[in-house]
């Protein structure tokens, strides 16, 4: 991709997930770059209050790129537009979205079923860019009896698509059943533009396994990253090992069971939502990331209850500091 290089490891877009907070906490513990929240094409148009807070970047917007969702070419185009004037130099449209609030509309993984719209959608953003890459995040097809992700890729690359992100499922699997990752290896082959792999990526050993069998341009974390932001540091220096054809394993392991060191980044990303939301919103914002990350430590049971139960910041943090003294064992497992 000649216009801008996304690097090797990438933070998905997730709604509810990977607002201003989590992308500025995920880029500074290792992340190439990251992307917002899905944006309504629609809402970014109108100056929608809720859209401009998705928006926020501060410093971080030469690493940060902006997904939009929509059915309509001419609507995704200007909101293209206007995201490339306003610095945004990638500009992603989702085209892999399994949710029925976004499909019933057109958009998302629906526009899959029609690919003389997708056609149209991707030239009309494209022909609206300048110096901004246009990427896509798509899946495999729509359902199990239209699969086709290479007929798509092959429109993408003509059509001046610059990289796809791919989750190597269908609309109809939803999140169930498990990525095929093959798909990926098959695309890449099959197609002159970078491919990143995503769909089910829970661990660093993911990540290096997937990366190495497609051969894809770089990885994106999305439900992996979610209560671990440090993910990224952590396939970064696996990758480095493991080029230098050291064993990884055993720093894999040392970095992550170094559990004072991963609170301390939960109580500052805790911080930084509460501060940004306000305490009132943020601590329910936070929540999704301290149940994830107390996953896997024996005992934490009632620790992920008392998160639930949590009203103020200052419980939440209360909770991480008991967590902390308490030297709870990792295991692995829920």
């Amino acid at each position: 991709m000649d216009k801008i290089n996304l690097w090797q490891c990438i933070l998905a877009p997730m709604a509810g997930i990977t607002g201003f907070p989590f992308r500025k906490t995920a880029l500074k513990y290792g992340a190439d770059f990251c992307f917002t929240e899905m944006i309504s094409a629609v809402g970014f148009l109108h100056n929608d209050k809720g859209t401009l807070e998705l928006l926020k970047t501060g410093n971080d917007i030469a690493k940060t790129g902006i997904q939009l969702f929509g059915s309509d070419p001419d609507i995704l185009a200007q909101a293209a537009k206007k995201a490339a004037d306003k610095g945004f130099k990638v500009i992603d449209i989702n085209m892999g979205c399994p949710v029925k609030k976004v499909v019933k509309t057109g958009a998302g993984s629906a526009i899959l079923k029609d690919l003389k719209r997708f056609s149209l959608i991707v030239e009309s953003v494209r022909s609206a860019l300048k110096d901004s890459a246009l990427t896509i995040k798509i899946r495999s097809g729509f359902d199990e009896n239209s699969v086709n992700f290479m007929e798509i890729g092959k429109i993408a690359e003509k059509s001046g698509v610059d990289a796809i992100f791919f989750h190597p499922r269908t609309r109809s699997l939803m999140f169930g059943g498990a990525a095929d990752h093959a798909l990926i290896k098959k695309l890449k082959e099959g197609i002159n533009i970078p491919v990143y792999a995503s769909g089910d990526i829970f661990s660093v050993s993911d990540a290096l396994r997937i990366k190495d069998y497609t051969r894809a341009d770089g990885v994106m974390f999305a439900r992996g990253a979610i209560g671990r932001p440090w993910i990224f540091t952590e396939y970064i220096c696996a990758r480095l090992l493991d080029k230098n054809k050291v064993c990884a394993e055993p720093v894999i392991d040392s970095i992550e069971r170094n559990i004072d060191y991963k609170i301390d980044i939960m109580l500052e990303l805790t911080g930084e939502t509460c501060l940004f939301y306000g305490k009132e919103r943020g601590y329910n914002i936070i929540k999704p990331h301290l149940y994830n990350f107390l996953k896997g430590f024996k005992g934490s049971k009632n620790l992920r209850i008392m998160v639930n139960n949590a009203k103020t910041e200052n419980e939440i943090k209360d909770i991480l500091n008991i967590f902390k003294t308490s030297r709870y064992e990792y295991t692995g497992t829920n």
